[in-house]
């Protein structure tokens, strides 16, 4: 069974590929229940397994099958009692690999971050900046008004052996007067700019990582049957390229490197 809590119709779509790619997970069918409907139906089978997108519904569906295995998955931490999960993040590693592979030069790395998410993936995403020999300048963020102050010390700091990236949701305080500033910037240093949030590659950053819900969907099934192993970042995931970014900050992407990338604007 899917648990999730309501969400605004724009969310629709990742419910409805979460549930398909559970479905071709497992070899039964597969129920879905919105949380505000879980404690109020009655159940003549109970769920053996149950995927819950988000600690809130990871908590009901404890309360209401004891005796189910509760996969939380979409979570920032784990939920309290739950063993394994899957993140809401995407891999740092994974992100900073095609960074390194589009742009070799680069030799600093900014993380501009929210001060809500976890300690420990900030500190997993230095490590991997580490690893890549890239220095490491994280700005934590609160507000609108700290993520523009963050984006003006960028705009004056930042070089050609610079890169950028906005970790999820930072660019979602306002994309209409974050992004067009450290796009201009960008541009005209020559400098990369990626994000965890298609739509703001589709605004000039030149890519980002972003989760293949119906993927997360298959890969949840497939945990449901495994050994518990802790909350795992997102491997499964969408890459988005802006083909015409890339030309702008001189790193013209090859067809070859290109065709590694699910969607290419232009």
């Amino acid at each position: 069974m899917l648990v999730y809590p309501v969400v605004a119709p724009s969310y629709d779509a990742v419910i409805n590929q979460l549930s398909e790619g559970l479905a071709q997970g497992v070899d039964q069918p597969i129920g879905v229940c919105v949380l505000g409907e879980l404690s109020s139906r009655s159940w003549s089978s109970r769920p053996r397994q149950v995927v819950a997108v988000g600690a809130a519904a990871y908590s009901a569906a404890k309360r209401t099958f004891p005796s189910a295995r509760v996969l939380p998955v979409l979570v920032g931490t784990l939920p309290p009692q739950a063993r394994d999960g899957l993140s809401r993040f995407v891999d740092p590693a994974l992100v900073l690999e095609q960074l390194r592979a589009l742009s070799p030069a680069t030799e600093v790395l900014y993380f501009i971050h929210l001060q809500t998410v976890p300690a420990d993936l900030v500190r997993r995403a230095q490590r991997s900046a580490e690893v890549l020999g890239l220095r490491w300048i994280p700005i934590a963020v609160s507000d609108l008004r700290a993520a523009a102050l963050a984006i003006e010390r960028v705009r004056g700091e930042a070089s050609t052996t610079s890169a950028v990236w906005f970790h999820r949701d930072v660019l979602a305080l306002n994309p209409d007067i974050l992004v067009p500033p450290i796009v201009r910037r960008s541009w005209d240093v020559g400098f990369p700019v990626i994000s965890d949030d298609a739509d703001t590659v589709e605004r000039g950053l030149l890519f980002a990582l972003t989760p293949d819900y119906r993927a997360v969907g298959h890969a949840a099934a497939t945990q449901l049957t495994q050994a518990r192993a802790g909350l795992l970042d997102l491997r499964w995931v969408r890459r988005v390229l802006n083909a015409r970014t890339a030309r702008a900050i001189g790193l013209a992407a090859r067809p070859a490197e290109e065709t590694g990338f699910d969607v290419v604007n232009d």
